[in-house]
């Protein structure tokens, strides 16, 4: 049996990597009920605009409060949203599914609003983690604190170099964004299962990356543009119409980014041909909330959009179901 499968209690090594704010329950519902895994990511269930059935996404700001900041909500609000996400899955499926965890601290005690989130898996028995360290390698302090509520980890770890500190810190699963050397990562890691990140809309690429030794896909713009996601509309409906060679991208942070054209990603694409520095960049296009913008509210204006730069593959908005089962079958 594929070892990411028995770790995680799921039938087909597919992973979704959740994209900021645009995962929620009936996403990770749908894609855990088809025998992937599911997971619900940073502000998760975030609505630009509360409704009038629950008041755990409302925000008198709206916006994320300073470029360097990925939360919406304050620690209260944060842990409450996440819980309501967490009963509409629990509600609609038994099967297996994750809960992101973020911070740069070190220290678990350092990031109230991360420890609280933990507790709330604890609590809600969610045994899978997805930890987003923005460089940083997860501690073993934070690996410490997941494993002894019953949690296991996973992680992007890209460098090669930085395998052995992963592994030896405890993370259970890693993931590495570089295809062009996946063979040798996974004899770095060893016994520790590899899922392989390029983001990718080839339907083939799960046996492409099995070939390669790894033991499953961990995928974003496939799910961000499933029929359950709440991306905007008029965002899937221009992926599924323009091809790759539409797109436009520019450096961010550490990162290249693949977006649809607009006032401000073409803004960001002359920036970065022009040699700006990417952190710059960054505060350009808003952080975060450029993201938010860009993918919840469909406004590429103010926002962009992050994406995979072979989008020519999606011909249309799918159940995530039908989008799973078309990857598990080539």
């Amino acid at each position: 049996m594929n070892k990411i499968c028995q770790m995680l209690g799921i039938s087909t090594p597919i992973i979704h990597e959740p994209i900021h704010t645009l995962t929620n329950g009936n996403l990770v519902t749908a894609i855990s009920e088809a025998g992937a895994l599911g997971i619900l990511g940073i502000n998760s269930g975030y609505k630009p605009a509360s409704d009038t059935t629950s008041g755990a996404s409302a925000t008198d700001f709206g916006q994320i409060r300073s470029v360097n900041n990925y939360s919406i909500l304050d620690a209260m609000q944060e842990r409450n949203l996440m819980n309501e996400q967490i009963d509409k899955v629990l509600s609609n499926t038994f099967r297996p599914f994750g809960v992101e965890i973020a911070s740069n601290k070190i220290d678990p005690n350092s990031d109230h609003t991360a420890k609280e989130l933990v507790e709330l898996m604890r609590k809600r028995r969610i045994t899978i983690a997805l930890f987003e360290g923005f460089g940083n390698i997860a501690s073993k302090e934070w690996i410490t604190l997941f494993h002894q509520n019953g949690i296991k980890v996973m992680q992007v770890i890209n460098k090669i170099n930085d395998v052995q500190k992963g592994i030896n810190n405890g993370i259970d699963i890693l993931i590495s964004k570089n295809q062009a050397d996946l063979e040798n990562y996974v004899k770095e890691a060893g016994p520790v299962p590899v899922l392989a990140g390029e983001d990718t809309t080839k339907p083939q690429v799960l046996s492409t990356v099995l070939a390669k030794g790894a033991q499953g896909v961990f995928l974003k713009t496939v799910f961000a543009t499933a029929k359950e996601a709440p991306t905007s509309q008029a965002i899937k409906k221009a992926i599924v119409e323009k091809n790759g060679s539409d797109l436009v991208s520019f450096k961010m942070g550490v990162s290249t980014i693949f977006s649809l054209p607009g006032n401000l990603p073409n803004q960001l694409a002359e920036l970065s041909e022009d040699g700006t520095d990417p952190l710059k960049i960054f505060t350009v296009a808003h952080g975060f909330q450029g993201l938010i913008n860009g993918m919840l509210k469909g406004d590429l204006n103010m926002g962009y959009t992050d994406i995979a730069d072979d989008i020519d593959y999606i011909s249309s908005i799918e159940s995530a179901e039908k989008i799973i089962h078309r990857i598990n079958n080539k």
